[in-house]
């Protein structure tokens, strides 16, 4: 997920090449009757027995990602290589718990011009009472530019209703104290990367907009993402590098401050 850019592999990792921005894919039971018996005796209570649909249980959000690991290369214009980032998601020891991680790079020209700037982001993440969202507890956002080196922890205590930001920079270290809203849960990029794949957000549909609640900053309170058209997503997609395996074309909008 990234600022106006697609979800795609070579479009995602275009956020690495600035500061504030970053960044950003049945089972069926049928039974039938017996077609012979055994004996002529037949138990009166098993003929009696009505047959029953087994129930298929769809995997929970954790299932469906759990230790999916998937790489992007950034490039723009002349640059092909410009940076590049994986994405992993981990099970903790605690059922229900996960670990989330995004790095990135830029490489060559770029990478000289930036300071060869490196972003780590590292999201803890539970599953909420139904299993089909995530919900970021903690989250970690590492920068590196040359040799300086900034370090921000989020934590989200939703049962207080408190956000604690502390920041670390050299010897320094400050930590603020702001309330969340009722009923308000803040989704990091990482968060809403997962939750919008597994239609937490509701049903991905052509043309459609989202726009999700994330962590306060200093211009942007929401992650906004966009689907394309689906003549538009035909058209980008016959010339992207994975054509025919992208179902769609999502710009997404993340400012990080």
């Amino acid at each position: 997920m990234k600022s106006s850019e697609s979800c795609c592999p070579e479009k995602t990792a275009n956020p690495l090449l600035t500061r504030r921005t970053w960044l950003s894919r049945v089972l069926k039971a049928l039974i039938g009757w017996g077609l012979f018996r055994v004996s002529l005796q037949v138990d009166s209570a098993l003929a009696a027995s009505p047959l029953i649909t087994p129930v298929v249980r769809r995997p929970t959000i954790g299932e469906t990602f759990s230790n999916e690991v998937m790489k992007f290369v950034a490039g723009f214009l002349f640059f092909h290589h410009a940076g590049d980032a994986e994405i992993s998601l981990v099970p903790m020891e605690h059922k229900g718990k996960f670990q989330a991680t995004l790095t990135g790079r830029t490489r060559g020209i770029i990478g000289f011009l930036t300071r060869y700037r490196k972003d780590t982001h590292i999201s803890e993440l539970i599953e909420n009472e139904d299993h089909t969202r995530f919900i970021c507890t903690r989250l970690i956002r590492d920068t590196k530019i040359g040799h300086h080196h900034t370090t921000k922890v989020f934590e989200m205590d939703y049962v207080n209703r408190r956000l604690t930001v502390t920041r670390l920079k050299k010897n320094r270290k400050s930590v603020h104290v702001k309330p969340i809203p009722k009923g308000v849960y803040y989704d990091d990029p990482l968060t809403a990367f997962y939750n919008f794949r597994f239609g937490s957000y509701g049903p991905i549909k052509f043309g459609k907009t989202y726009r999700i609640r994330t962590i306060p900053g200093k211009k942007l309170n929401t992650i906004t993402l966009k689907v394309a058209s689906r003549a538009k997503t035909i058209k980008e997609a016959k010339h992207l590098p994975i054509r025919g395996k992208a179902t769609y074309l999502v710009y997404s909008l993340i400012r990080i401050s």
